[in-house]
């Protein structure tokens, strides 16, 4: 691998914190400054949507900026924002450094995940990106909980104060670790753009945005779903976020590495079908009620395992359709994660009152194998086609001589 891939881990990892980890400092933060938890929530809500438009954008209008150049003014902008943040006087003035902190992180990620597609060896490099979607599960596990703690301890601004001294971090790592990467061939916006309007391109985002609906529906409802299933209270279900946050690190490392030995196809299937069994599972638990605690904990922690397999062996698919639009297939990559994790939670809250939680597992194995059914049938339309030219990406992350 080499030492490049730790700054583009620690950033995805302190991007993923920044977004969350007002969730936990909500009541604080707006007893401060004398608003809602309703609107201080929609601080998650604004920089999610910022971050969902800005990373395409970013991406086509900063298309012939050095990539490392880019990346390092970016994390500048990201810490700048969080300084903003941690002294903001006002809803106002915190509210615009989400918009900042959002732009920043969206110009920073597709370069990230650009890099790790192509900078390593061909066999390697689902296990780069199973190493980032890792950072982006750690975030969760680790950095959104010690945010929490810290602004519990020393007040909310102490949650962004930790957000500003790990993007110094971040840069840090850049300016001694990552390598100047030659800029794709210059192209006109419409044949940079062209991967992106194609069938298997469309189909794999539509895909990712599936799967980001599914997953993001199964945690934000998995309190009422274990409630019906077992009754779990407060502890048990604080229990089961951390048996799937380590179960979805560990997935992620799986998924990358399966990637690159039995191929990005066979890797989808797999964790598809690891994913509908503890569908099955969790369907059966609330259809009876009375589930014991480890059976409820054994079926989501497939459910974690499933998914996390998922991303790693999509991306890389991804990669190898985009030929030398990288850059812009990633960024939307990340944008339709976002909306992903949006549908999902309006799709989760419509079904739970509509039909109650059980009907959530069974939406979410529709999902699944609409998933499935877009990559192999996209597989299929370009099966005995050979790839574009630049088609594993070595135009966007090839390390520069010249640097």
């Amino acid at each position: 691998m080499g030492p490049w891939l730790v700054p583009l881990v620690l950033a995805l990892f302190t991007f993923g914190t920044a977004d969350f980890v007002v969730a936990g400092i909500l009541r604080e933060l707006a007893g401060s400054l004398g608003t809602s938890e309703s609107a201080a929530g929609q601080l998650v809500t604004v920089y999610s949507i910022v971050y969902a438009v800005s990373a395409p954008l970013a991406a086509v209008a900063t298309s012939r900026v050095p990539r490392r150049k880019l990346a390092c003014y970016a994390m500048l902008l990201f810490i700048a924002g969080n300084v903003v943040a941690a002294t903001a006087p006002s809803y106002e003035v915190l509210l615009a450094s989400r918009v900042v902190t959002a732009m920043a992180a969206a110009a920073v990620t597709p370069m990230c995940f650009g890099a790790a597609g192509t900078l390593p060896p061909e066999g390697q490099r689902g296990k780069a990106l199973g190493l980032l979607s890792g950072g982006i599960m750690l975030a969760q596990l680790v950095g959104v909980p010690l945010g929490t703690w810290f602004g519990g301890m020393w007040g909310w601004q102490a949650a962004f104060w930790m957000c500003v001294g790990l993007g110094v971090a971040v840069l840090v790592t850049m300016l001694a670790l990552l390598p100047a990467l030659e800029l794709p061939p210059a192209m006109g916006l419409q044949e940079r753009l062209a991967p992106v309007t194609q069938g298997p391109v469309l189909r794999g985002l539509s895909a990712m945005m599936l799967l980001s609906a599914g997953s993001m529906m199964m945690m934000t409802y998995i309190a009422p779903i274990s409630d019906a299933a077992s009754s779990v209270g407060t502890t048990g279900i604080a229990a089961l976020f951390v048996a799937a946050g380590l179960a979805g690190l560990v997935a992620t490392q799986v998924g990358g590495t399966a990637s690159d030995r039995l191929g990005p196809l066979r890797t989808v299937a797999t964790g598809a079908a690891v994913l509908v069994a503890s569908m099955a599972g969790l369907t059966a638990s609330v259809l009876w009620g009375a589930a014991p605690l480890w059976v409820l904990m054994a079926c989501v922690m497939v459910m974690a395992f499933g998914i996390g397999m998922l991303n790693p062996p999509l991306a890389v698919w991804l990669l190898s359709r985009a030929g030398s639009s990288g850059n812009e297939v990633m960024a939307l990559n990340a944008s339709v994660m976002y909306l992903g994790t949006s549908l999902g939670g309006v799709l989760g809250g419509t079904l739970l009152a509509v039909s109650g939680p059980g009907a959530l597992p069974v939406l979410a194995v529709v999902e699944t194998v609409l998933v499935v059914l877009l990559i192999v049938t996209a597989e299929r339309r370009t099966a005995g086609t050979a790839p574009a030219a630049g088609a594993a990406g070595e135009p966007v992350g090839t390390p520069s001589k010249a640097h």
